[in-house]
Formats: C-alpha cells, structure tokens, sequence
C-alpha cells in the first residue's frame, strides 16, 4: 500500500468504526434483491428475511472473507508496460467517470457527450503518464442506450493500452465485458491471468445491493477479476450527517462487498473504494472536492489499510461548473489529502461539476496538479548525497549555488518544474493562460499520439462479438464508424 503520511483517525476511533460497522451488518443487515445472492448469503449462514429481503451478515462472514481477499494482486494493461501492482509503491491516477456531458475544446461549452467524445479521451488518457487505470469516460449518448455500456467498453479497450475498469447493470452486458476481454487475451482462463479490466459495483447507499449490479460483481469475481466496491456516501442524505457516520457506513458497505465476493470465488481481488461526501445542506446536492468529502474518503483508506485491503477512493475532484479556479482549489484539496492518507487509487481526472461534465483540457491540467500531490506525499529524501555539506562547504557563506556540481546532479530530482502552469506567455487567447495551454496540449496529442493498437485479427474478433449483442439488442445494429480514426 502507498506510503501514508497522514491518518485522519485515532487507533481508538479505527476500532469504533469497525466494531459498529460489524453491529450494522448484525443487526441492521443488508437489502440484497438479486434471489442468487440472497441465497448464497442464507446458505453460508446469513440470517434472511425473504419477505423484505434483508440479509443479516454475522461477523464470522466478515472475518472470513478478509482472511481470504488477496492482499496483492495485479490491475493488468492491455499493454504490460502499463500494468499496475497492488498495493500501489506510489498513488496511482484515475481519471473520471460517467456522464453524458463533454465540454467541448473548441466551443468551450457543455454539451451531451459522444463515442468520438469517448475516443479522444481515451487517446489523450493513453498519453498521459499520469493517468494509470482508465475508465470510459463518458456516456455515449449518441447511441442506442441500449448498447452504448459495451460500445464505450471496446472503444476504450481499442484507444487505451490501460487497465479499463467499467460497470454493468445485467446479464448480457456482463457475460459480454468478459467475452470481449478475453477475446483480447486469447481466452477466459488467460483473462484471469491477465486480468486487463475490472468493473466497479455501487450499491445504493444506505446498505442496498441491486439484482443485475451485483449480480455482475460476482460474476466478474467468479472469473478472476477485480472488483471495486464502490460506496458513495453523501452526508445529510443517503447518509448521517456526521462524518464518523458516513465513514461507518461506507466501511459496512464495503465490509458487505467483501464478503458476497468473497463467498462467490474465495480469492477474488478486490479494492475498498469510497467516493463519498457531504450534501450542500442550502441546495441538496453533492458538495464535490469538499475537504469533508476528503476527510471520509481518506479515513476510508485507513480502513483498508486495516484489512489488508488495496483502496480506491474519490479526488481530484470539484463542483463546479467550467474549468477554472473554483474547481483548481477543490480539486487539489480533495487529491492530496487521501493520498496523504495512503491512497493506492485515487480517481478524479478530468472532471467537474459534481462529476456531471468532462474536458479534455481539464484532464491536462489535472494532471499537473496530480503530479504536485505526488511531488508532496513523496516528501523529503534525505541522504549523504542531499544533505548537500559538500556543496555548503564548496560554495560557502554568501555564495551562489547555481552553478555548483551538486545542483546539476539533483535539481531534476528535486524540483517539479511545471509543464504547463508557466506557459502565459507562449499563449494569445481570451482563455485563462493554463487553460489555453492545456487546450493546445489536448488538441497535439489527439493529432500526434497512438496508442499500441489491437492486433487486426483480434480486433475484428471483438468488434463480430460487438455486431452480434448489438443485433440482439437493436434492429439492423449499430454504427461503429466513430472507431475509425
């Protein structure tokens, strides 16, 4: 797990948290409405209520699926140079996800989001080093709604050579995300090996387990690949008021996945994830990049750095409406804290307005800023060679170090010179000088960066696969034109 700098929590207030969260799944239990779950969870001695469909999880359910969750396992790329082990020796980026909105780079306005919206992200993610594991950014709302899951699946898997990590809400879409992937890799068995996509599972906080969701979280776990456990709290609303609260009931929620992967494939590898956060108690909604988001979601981190779990929670976050300041202060607040905290994931890239809108420019200026939190939660290395006597005594009092040996051998290491932040002067527009800067390194790499493409023949595999879901599914099937770059 990455180094942790800072925990929001006493080793006291941790055992609370805990022990409460253990009496939740006790006695208030968990909503489960997928009848196969409901009955795995009966036959390993849950307490059921069918009528209500409430499972109550004992804590010898917890106990055991913690003991056999992974503590080490692989987010594979499409591309193994790209392939990320967790825990993480450093926090990893992710960048945002999933509305329909895009905010266009040439009108600089919001608009409903595209599968070519799609393409380009994931072209300009692939060339970004700071953005590690991708999800499918945005929906593409310009097809059937239908299909547009697993179009914006294989159109990330073609444009990214990165870990893609999506969702699914049934059966088809489910049994589809595995073929196609394994389709990439040559087979089901070797997905499980190289395990090159994940999905992330949601249950409706508080406490409530979809039939179709989480129905796909066990069966991507059945297969080998990892699954996120995804609770997004939101104080005031969906969850208490109170901090200690939201964060209690994102670790039951969490606890809860765990055991129902855990009892599907003991094994499966799984992540404690919370992108969690307070209600603006004026409007009612989501107060995104806020430092009480920050706040559970690194104690969230502390959590599954208690269980041996790896974490991936929300950052890099902001609420508000276009890029710029007010999302540029939210944005660093709510990133460094959790991976101050130890974060292995932190997702974020790329977005704002509460999530609702992503830009292309904004993923460029994100990146800057991530790196500057890397850059803090690296810290000070202090060795023979930085503690730098020599070079004290070499240049002497009233000197100048500039010009001096050692600064040539560690100013790169030392010092994040800035790629973008300094450019004002190179840039003639009416947008802020970062933005602008960001917009012109956007539109050079969609012109300029290609990913390492999908073998022809493994390609033509996916995409006959794709004809025939989307043939099921709408009469005469669906264009794939919008992959031909």
């Amino acid at each position: 797990m990455a180094n942790t700098v800072f925990n929001p929590l006493t080793s006291a207030q941790e055992e609370t948290i805990h022990e409460t969260s253990i009496r939740i799944l006790e006695e208030v239990g968990i909503k489960v409405t997928s009848k196969s779950v409901l009955s795995m969870l009966k036959e390993h001695g849950a307490d059921l209520d069918e009528r209500t469909e409430i499972a109550k999880l004992p804590e010898h359910l917890v106990i055991e699926a913690l003991s056999k969750a992974p503590r080490e396992f692989k987010m594979c790329g499409r591309d193994k140079a790209y392939d990320l082990a967790l825990p993480a020796d450093r926090p990893q980026g992710v960048n945002d996800g999933q509305p329909t909105y895009m905010w266009d780079i040439d009108e600089q306005r919001k608009r409903s989001s595209t599968a070519r919206d799609l393409v380009d992200i994931a072209i300009v993610c692939d060339a970004m080093p700071e953005v590690d594991l991708f999800w499918p950014q945005v929906v593409a709302t310009d097809l059937p709604p239908e299909v547009s899951n697993c179009h914006e699946f294989v159109a990330s898997l073609f444009f990214t050579g990165k870990h893609v990590q999506h969702g699914s809400g049934n059966a088809r879409d489910t049994k589809f995300l595995i073929d196609a992937a394994a389709a990439i890799v040559g087979s089901e068995k070797e997905l499980a090996r190289r395990t090159i996509v994940s999905i992330t599972h949601t249950p409706l906080t508080p406490l409530r387990y979809e039939a179709g969701d989480i129905d796909a979280a066990v069966e991507f776990a059945k297969v080998g690949l990892p699954v996120v456990h995804l609770s997004m709290a939101i104080s005031g609303s969906v969850a208490p008021v109170s901090l200690a609260g939201t964060v209690t009931l994102v670790n039951a929620e969490n606890l809860a996945g765990a055991v129902i992967s855990e009892l599907s494939a003991p094994g499966a590898p799984i992540l404690y994830s919370s992108e969690s956060g307070p209600m603006d108690m004026r409007s009612g909604v989501f107060l995104s990049g806020s430092t009480e988001g920050s706040l559970i979601n690194a104690a969230g981190c502390q959590m599954a750095r208690r269980y041996g779990l790896p974490s991936q929670v929300g950052g890099i976050a902001g609420s508000g409406c276009r890029p710029g300041f007010e999302i540029g202060y939210q944005k660093a607040i709510s990133g460094l804290i959790p991976a101050m905290a130890g974060a292995d994931q932190v997702v974020g890239i790329g977005g704002f307005e509460r999530s609702g809108c992503e830009s292309l420019e904004q993923i460029i200026m994100d990146c800057e800023l991530w790196r500057n939190v890397r850059r803090a939660w690296k810290g000070v290395d202090v060795n023979e060679s930085t503690i730098a006597f020599d070079a004290i005594a070499r240049v002497g009092p009233g000197g100048y170090f500039m010009k001096d040996p050692h600064t040539l051998k560690h100013f790169r290491s030392e010092i994040l010179l800035p790629e973008i932040a300094t450019l004002s002067a190179e840039v003639d527009s009416n947008v802020e000088p970062m933005n602008a800067a960001a917009i012109k390194k956007a539109k050079r790499l969609l012109a300029e960066h290609r990913c390492n493409e999908v073998e022809p023949e493994i390609k033509k595999n996916v995409l006959e696969l794709l004809r025939e879901y989307d043939e099921s599914l709408v009469s005469g099937g669906v264009s794939t034109d919008y992959l031909n770059r």
